[in-house]
C-alpha cells in the first residue's frame, strides 16, 4: 500500500505548487527549466518523501505498540507521528531557504500543509489496513477459540464418558451398593453431577470459579473411592474470587486429573492438592510429586491446550513449574473477569 500510494499522493501534492509557480510572472525566466524532466525529478523526490513518511508511521507504531500500553498511549502515537514530520520539515526548509531565495508569498506555506494532510491521510489509510487486519485477527482467534473449545469438548467428553470411565464408575458403585449403600448413594449423586458438567458445561468459553470448584470436587471424590482416600484437596479461595471471577472450562479438572495420571500415591503417601490465591491476585493449582516407578511419557497436551485456551481468552498464560527438588508440581495463572 505505501509502494502503491506514494506516488498517486506525489501527483496530488505537487500539481498546485507547479500551478502557482506558472502563474508568477515574476518567474518567466526561470520557467525553462520547469521541464518534463525537472518536473519527473519532483515526482520522484516527493514520492520518495512520501514513502519515507509511510516507513516511519510503520516503524513509529510498531515500536511504541511493543514498548508502551497499546490503550494508554493511543493518542500519544499520533502526537509523536506530528511531531517529527514538523521537525523534518522545518530542517528541510531551512536547507531549501539557503538554496532558493524566491518568495512565494503566502503559498510559501504550502509544503507545510500539504506534509500535514499528507500524514494525515497516511495515518487513516493505516488505520484502516491495521483495523481491519485486527478484525481478521479476531475473528480468526474466535475461531480458533471455537475450535480450541470443540476439541477440549471432546476430550472431556472421551475421557468422561470413555466406556472405561463408565466401567470403572459402575463397578465401583456396585460394590458400594453390596456393602455401603449410603455412600452409594452420594457416589451416584456426584457421578451424576459430574456427567451432566460434562457434557452442559464443557461446551462454553469459560466458567465461574465456584462452578469450576464444584467439578474439581465431584471428579476428586469420585476418584478417592477409587483410590481408597489416598487424596486430599483443599482450597484457600476467598469467597468473592469464587463468586466473581472465571476460568477457561474444566481448568481445575484438567489439572487434578494431571496430577491423578500422572502420580503414584497411596494412603501412606497420599497426593496432596492445594489451591490457592497469591498476593498479586494469580492463583496457584499445586500438588506434590511422587513419581511412577514407570514414568509414562507424557506429550504436554493438556497443559498446551489449557494455555492456549488461556490466551484465545485475551489472559495471560499459565505458569507451570515443576520442581523435583521440592517435590512440588504448580501450575499459576490469572483469573477471568466476565
Amino acid at each position: 500500500m505505501a509502494l502503491i500510494t506514494s506516488p498517486i499522493i506525489a501527483i496530488y501534492t505537487i500539481s498546485p505548487m507547479v500551478m502557482h509557480i506558472v502563474s508568477i510572472p515574476s518567474l518567466e525566466k526561470s520557467l525553462t527549466t520547469l521541464n518534463h524532466f525537472n518536473l519527473m525529478k519532483a515526482l520522484i523526490g516527493v514520492s520518495i518523501v512520501i514513502l519515507m513518511l509511510w516507513l516511519l508511521n510503520i516503524w513509529l507504531f510498531h515500536f511504541l505498540d511493543d514498548q508502551l500500553n497499546r490503550k494508554i498511549n493511543k493518542n500519544l502515537k499520533y502526537l509523536f507521528s506530528f511531531s517529527i514530520v514538523f521537525i523534518f520539515f522545518i530542517l528541510l526548509k531551512e536547507k531549501r531557504a539557503q538554496h532558493n531565495t524566491i518568495d512565494f508569498g503566502v503559498f510559501g506555506y504550502y509544503p507545510l500543509i500539504m506534509t500535514t494532510a499528507n500524514n494525515t491521510f497516511i495515518l487513516i489509510l493505516y488505520r484502516l489496513i491495521t483495523g481491519k487486519h485486527e478484525n481478521a485477527q479476531l475473528e480468526l482467534d474466535k475461531t480458533r477459540l471455537e475450535l480450541a473449545q470443540y476439541v477440549t469438548q471432546q476430550e472431556q467428553l472421551k475421557n468422561k464418558i470413555h466406556p472405561h470411565f463408565i466401567f470403572n464408575a459402575l463397578n465401583t458403585l456396585k460394590l458400594l451398593i453390596k456393602k455401603e449403600q449410603k455412600a452409594a448413594e452420594d457416589y451416584l449423586v456426584r457421578l451424576s453431577s459430574h456427567l451432566r458438567f460434562s457434557i452442559t458445561e464443557a461446551a462454553k468459553d469459560q466458567a465461574l470459579i465456584k462452578n469450576e470448584l464444584e467439578f474439581c470436587q465431584n471428579y476428586i471424590e469420585l476418584q478417592k473411592v477409587r483410590f481408597a482416600n489416598s487424596i486430599q484437596f483443599e482450597h484457600l479461595l476467598p469467597t468473592e474470587v469464587i463468586n466473581n471471577e472465571f476460568l477457561p472450562v474444566v481448568t481445575l479438572q484438567s489439572l487434578a486429573e494431571n496430577a491423578i495420571k500422572h502420580n503414584a500415591f497411596t494412603r501412606n503417601n497420599p497426593l496432596i492438592i492445594q489451591i490457592q490465591q497469591n498476593e498479586n491476585g494469580s492463583i496457584t493449582f499445586r500438588n506434590n510429586l511422587i513419581p511412577k516407578r514407570n514414568n509414562e511419557t507424557t506429550t504436554g497436551t493438556g497443559l498446551n491446550n489449557l494455555k492456549k485456551r488461556f490466551k484465545l481468552l485475551g489472559n495471560d498464560e499459565p505458569v507451570v513449574l515443576h520442581n523435583v527438588k521440592d517435590k512440588q508440581f504448580e501450575v499459576t495463572f490469572n483469573t477471568l473477569k466476565k
